[in-house]
């Protein structure tokens, strides 16, 4: 069954509003692709993270210096790992603005 000229219109309507209110969004729609929910380094920043944790507590709790100085080098580069993204996206974006 056809759409009505009025039904086309309204429906018009519909899609420049949301283009307006969320171009991301509907950029996403048309393209049929949906967009990546978690970043690529969320499940190694995390894993490194808690490897970091746990030697830190291990080799803190056994005199074991060479676990602890480990445990925060993995730390280290699990932060870099889950915020990394996020901190670069924020510089790229200021060099760009400003």
């Amino acid at each position: 069954m056809p759409m009505s000229d009025e039904e086309r219109r309204l429906l018009k309507e519909l899609e420049l509003g949301l283009i307006a209110d969320d171009p991301h969004l509907a950029m996403e729609l048309l393209s049929g692709y949906p967009a990546r929910r978690f970043p690529a380094g969320l499940l190694p920043g995390m894993a490194a993270a808690l490897v970091g944790v746990v030697l830190i507590v291990a080799g803190a709790g056994i005199p074991a210096p060479g676990a602890v100085v480990l445990g925060i080098l993995l730390l280290g580069l699990g932060a870099c790992l889950l915020l990394g993204q996020t901190v670069l996206a924020r510089s790229a974006g200021r060099q760009h603005t400003g």
